[in-house]
């Protein structure tokens, strides 16, 4: 049997436990979203010089194929 001071100290380690955790995932996600975010604007920035540059089967093609786009990646400085 457990004092009221022993089931209290329980109730709030779990909350602290699940906050924890909840907050966890919530940090995951917003890093998860960043990510997509700024992978999404190095990709806008590389196919846009590409264009200005008037090399558009280099911007078709890393559209497709992850090695040449991270090639051109380096090679813009992105």
């Amino acid at each position: 049997m457990l004092t009221y001071e022993q089931e209290t100290e329980m109730r709030c380690r779990r909350a602290r436990e699940e906050a924890l955790e909840q907050g966890i995932e919530q940090g995951i996600e917003q890093g998860i979203e960043q990510g997509i975010e700024q992978g999404m604007d190095r990709l806008g920035a590389l196919v846009g010089r590409l264009i200005d540059a008037g090399r558009l089967d280099d911007a078709k093609r890393v559209s497709e194929d992850a090695a040449y786009r991270e090639a051109l990646l380096v090679e813009f400085g992105l």
